[in-house]
């Protein structure tokens, strides 16, 4: 074999390092973690081995994959970095084991759903393509462009001076459409819609977000559904969206 073949056939013999070890999946800063040997205090704690970020502060247990097989790594994260920006990897990421194609996944998903959210902040919506319904559903214009449509939606009323859900009614359910002017949604008993003007305050939780109405308690509520449109992201979108207040 000649010798200039040599050096590719070396390249591709190096030993395999698991991504984890090479950048964190979490705040995706290369060349931050580092492989921490088992740590044991009266027979307590793991024999694996933990990646710590020097970045983000995550720690995780890592499970190396079989000499046969090293691309069969598994991750468990004990600690987590809850910076809202790392929202998403919060969610996703959680505290149970995940493979290396899970975890993967996860981490690319996530370093997507950060850029998006920066870029809805700073009021840049074009990675969305907003459309006009022809026709249009009941209350809503020709010329309103439609964002994001929604199903599972409700409508709630807040009917006591605290915020418990035991003092929550539900108005209705149904479609829910957010537009550059409102927020309309088709329910199963009639159709509502509110000027953006009318949105008092966005929230969100790992669970689920809410835009709050008008001045009579009323707010939307939808699921977070991190795989189809994160909770975080929705807010970011919506908040976009809202028309500038003057300043005094």
């Amino acid at each position: 074999m000649p010798d200039a073949e040599r050096p590719s056939d070396a390249a591709q013999s190096e030993p395999y390092t698991p991504p984890p070890l090479l950048g964190c999946l979490y705040c995706h800063t290369e060349g931050s973690t580092h492989l921490q040997p088992p740590r044991k205090f009266l027979g307590l704690g793991s024999n694996l081995p933990t990646v710590v970020c020097s970045h983000c502060h995550t720690v995780a247990l890592f499970e190396a994959g079989p000499p046969e097989n090293p691309q069969a790594w598994r991750i468990r994260y004990k600690k987590l970095s809850r910076a809202p920006r790392y929202f998403y990897m919060t969610v996703q990421f959680g505290t149970r084991w995940h493979t290396a194609e899970e975890a993967m996944a996860i981490s690319r998903r996530g370093y997507v759903q950060r850029w998006r959210v920066r870029q809805a902040h700073s009021g840049d919506l074009s990675f969305l393509q907003p459309t006009r319904l022809s026709p249009p559903p009941p209350l809503m214009s020709y010329d309103e462009a439609v964002y994001l449509t929604l199903s599972g939606v409700t409508l709630k009323q807040n009917s006591g001076g605290s915020l418990s859900a035991a003092d929550e009614t539900i108005l209705d359910a149904g479609t829910f459409y957010l537009t550059d002017q409102k927020v309309h949604l088709l329910g199963h008993r009639r159709d509502w819609s509110h000027k953006l003007s009318d949105i008092q305050s966005v929230q969100y939780n790992e669970r689920y977000w809410r835009i709050y109405v008008g001045t009579n308690q009323q707010h939307y509520q939808g699921q977070n559904v991190p795989d189809q449109l994160d909770a975080q992201l929705f807010a970011a979108i919506v908040e976009a969206l809202l028309p500038k207040k003057e300043e005094s």
